[in-house]
């Protein structure tokens, strides 16, 4: 049996194992050169690969990953606009949003790989929290594992930006996941995130 079915096989019954766990994110791989501590609120889905950018080796992993169920509601982590909006081989179908200009002056984007869906055009502007697509495994480096691959990148035009861990800017501080609440204001002028799936609670 060729080792790409093997291998699709496996990921499709880790996405399996995966899918009702809340709660709980696997560790840095030990060659990440500076892990953070990640605090986990107990109704956001799992987080099955960390932040890589490895110094040592040429292993990167540009974002993180969060597994659930097929067509888990992804949602926009920052208010902004939809800069793209489409599907191409490698990815499947992906969304890219300009969260505009932080404190620094840098500019800031998230990007959204592998979805089932995109429920958003070029133009439009989003919400936080706001609906954008649904969890899947499109593309062919989503490796049939459902999936969410979430990214966030400083600096313009998108093939220059630097990704950085999304840990380092969540609403509730470095390290503490943050769940979107349509109840909590979060603050203006500064750039921060909430988790990209909706969370249970």
């Amino acid at each position: 049996m060729p080792k790409f079915f093997i291998l699709a096989g496996i990921l499709m019954f880790l996405a399996g194992c995966f899918s009702e766990r809340f709660g709980e994110s696997v560790r840095y791989r030990s060659e990440a050169p500076d892990p953070i501590k990640v605090t986990m609120p107990p109704d956001a889905i799992f987080i099955s690969q960390q932040f890589l950018v490895s110094r040592e080796t040429s292993d990167r992993h540009e974002g993180i990953d969060l597994w659930g169920p097929r067509s888990t509601p992804i949602i926009a982590a920052a208010p902004g606009v939809v800069v793209a909006s489409w599907q191409e081989p490698l990815y499947g179908n992906r969304v890219r949003i300009d969260h505009g200009v932080d404190a620094e002056g840098n500019q800031i984007s998230t990007r959204y790989f592998h979805l089932e869906s995109r429920a958003v055009e070029v133009g439009q502007r989003v919400e936080r929290g706001e609906f954008i697509g649904r969890m899947g495994a499109t593309g062919v480096l989503a490796g049939a594992g459902v999936h969410l691959h979430f990214e966030v990148l400083v600096a313009e035009p998108e093939e220059q930006a630097m990704p950085i861990d999304p840990h380092l800017v969540w609403a509730d501080g470095v390290g503490r996941v943050t769940c979107f609440d349509p109840q909590v204001r979060y603050p203006e002028g500064v750039i921060v995130m909430t988790y990209p799936a909706a969370c249970d609670g």
